[in-house]
């Protein structure tokens, strides 16, 4: 409750991603696909044509291009938005924000319940909701994040009511599982992984079992046919041809067509053909220290008492379900470096393995608190797991609101020399704003960018009154007024023209968090 309250106050406080005009975009295109199939007489219907036509990347969808893309939140999202009738983009985005939060509070609570269920403990259900939600970059993406967070909460829907299956058939979680599965994959294709590894687990189950259960293949293939209705019924790009178009959007998740460099390790390499440790790392330097030490601990136990009994693949219930979890974390990291699938920005499109990495943590705590040690001992883990969680918290004060740009202690010093920032653009806003703070209202400014993140999709999230004497000329930058850069490039900068900042600018200010620089503002200086 005091997470809900925080959150309903502070989810204005967040800039624009550099995504979340496309979100709105395809949000918008499946919505007048929809009306124009099945709603004649539309009231608005001119209106809500031109609006869409405006966007930015309305072309590219009307062409046919960006189809393969899930779009059940972003549909969702647009449906509300011409429910309340919204006009201002400050509104529009804000609302937006607020829906994101809204989605991953309801998977913190369901969480709650799926390691309260498995660990048979409240106390170790609220520790697993404040290490899933006190992360920094996870809380701060939380508010903005319509893809990667939205897929995981509904992910960490699917894996409840799975691991529900896994104990017992029962028709509500079978319906509820399929429902939940359907609504994740038709956010990002991936989805379908869950269905696979739990269905997976219930076929090797019964082929184990001496007497094989007819009722059980049974709610098996009711549970794939379920998924696969549930599936098709929320995702309009299926309609019209369910399976090719349901592969073309694997195949588009695994090698998305992008042929930029990442700044990684110090480096520029290219995203379709990173290191297999690129995600390994990105996960353990973005994540709270603790977190690593107790997944390692934790993966390395489920791991020991499964090849110690290679007879049988789980001695009981819970080994089962633990393993479960244990393999959604690492086969799509496996998956990832194996197919060399196209990533870019961290480690976010691989946010939905997140709630695994805090419930294999779990898990090592609750192996630690077992033991029957005096009073003196149990206090000292508690003290640790509490001290984690208020340096956390203590991280999100200080960094807000730009806590995407969290590192661990072990690299947050170099951090600017190692990896890209604020690849969201989330710190961008904020610096415009500090510029149109110097300037009075007769003034026009121009600001140029000497970085990738584009400037211009800051004005929906800043107040319109105080965009009307600053424009974006993007990179062509040679005579503005101001140049912005966030130290984003798609290539190394060394030989890109575009990025140079002539020597006539001065630094005029530095958004900076703690050791970590966001962005930085020059000045053209008028020569005498």
């Amino acid at each position: 409750c005091s997470y809900f309250i925080i959150g309903i106050n502070i989810y204005k406080d967040y800039g624009i991603s550099i995504d979340e005009p496309f979100h709105r975009t395809s949000g918008f295109y499946w919505y007048l696909q929809i009306i124009d199939n099945f709603f004649y007489n539309f009231p608005n219907i001119e209106h809500l044509r031109n609006s869409y036509n405006k966007m930015e990347w309305s072309q590219d969808f009307t062409q046919g291009v960006f189809h393969e893309y899930g779009v059940f939140f972003d549909l969702f999202a647009t449906f509300i938005e011409n429910i309340l009738n919204l006009k201002n983009f400050h509104d529009i985005y804000h609302l937006k924000h607020f829906l994101n939060f809204f989605v991953f509070y309801i998977s913190s609570v369901v969480f709650f319940y799926l390691i309260k269920n498995r660990f048979k403990s409240n106390i170790l259900g609220f520790i697993a909701v404040l290490f899933y939600i006190s992360s920094p970059r996870i809380f701060a993406e939380s508010f903005y994040n319509c893809k990667d967070i939205i897929f995981m909460s509904f992910i960490v829907f699917s894996l409840f009511f799975g691991l529900k299956i896994l104990k017992n058939f029962k028709i509500k979680n079978i319906i509820l599982f399929a429902l939940f599965s359907a609504l994740a994959t038709s956010i990002r294709s991936m989805g379908v992984f869950t269905v696979l590894l739990v269905l997976s687990f219930l076929i090797i189950e019964n082929l184990e079992q001496k007497k094989k259960s007819v009722k059980k293949n049974i709610y098996i293939l009711s549970i794939f046919c379920l998924y696969l209705f549930f599936t098709y019924l929320f995702w309009p790009y299926l309609w019209l041809d369910p399976i090719d178009n349901f592969i073309t959007s694997l195949k588009s998740f695994a090698h998305y067509k992008w042929g930029g460099s990442i700044f990684y390790l110090g480096d520029f390499v290219k995203s379709n053909n990173l290191p297999w440790h690129y995600s390994f790392v990105w996960i353990g330097v973005s994540n709270p220290i603790i977190y690593s030490i107790l997944f390692l601990f934790g993966s390395y136990k489920i791991l020991l008492s499964f090849f110690t009994n290679l007879d049988k693949f789980w001695k009981n219930l819970n080994e089962k379900l633990d393993l479960v979890i244990l393999a959604f974390f690492f086969v799509p990291l496996v998956a990832v470096i194996i197919f060399n699938s196209t990533l870019y920005n961290g480690w976010r499109h691989l946010y939905f393995i997140y709630p695994a990495l805090i419930y294999i943590s779990i898990f090592s705590l609750n192996y630690f608190l077992s033991f029957k040690f005096n009073r003196f001992y149990i206090n000292g883990i508690f003290i640790i797991i509490f001290l984690s969680i208020f340096i956390n918290i203590s991280n999100i004060i200080k960094l807000h609101p730009f806590q995407n740009i969290y590192f661990n202690s072990l690299f947050e010093k170099k951090a600017n020399t190692l990896f890209d920032i604020d690849y969201w653009g989330l710190g961008n806003a904020h610096s415009i704003i500090k510029v149109l703070d110097t300037v009075n209202e007769s003034e026009n400014v121009s600001m140029g960018t000497a970085s990738f993140t584009p400037l211009n999709y800051s004005k929906y999230i800043i107040n319109q009154k105080r965009l009307k004497n600053i424009n974006f000329p993007g990179t062509n930058n040679i005579n503005s007024d101001y140049i912005f850069t966030n130290y984003v490039y798609e290539g190394n900068p060394k030989y890109k023209k575009k990025y140079f900042i002539p020597k006539n600018y001065e630094k005029f200010y530095t958004l900076k968090k703690g050791n970590i620089i966001i962005n930085e503002i020059y000045k053209k200086q008028i020569s005498n």
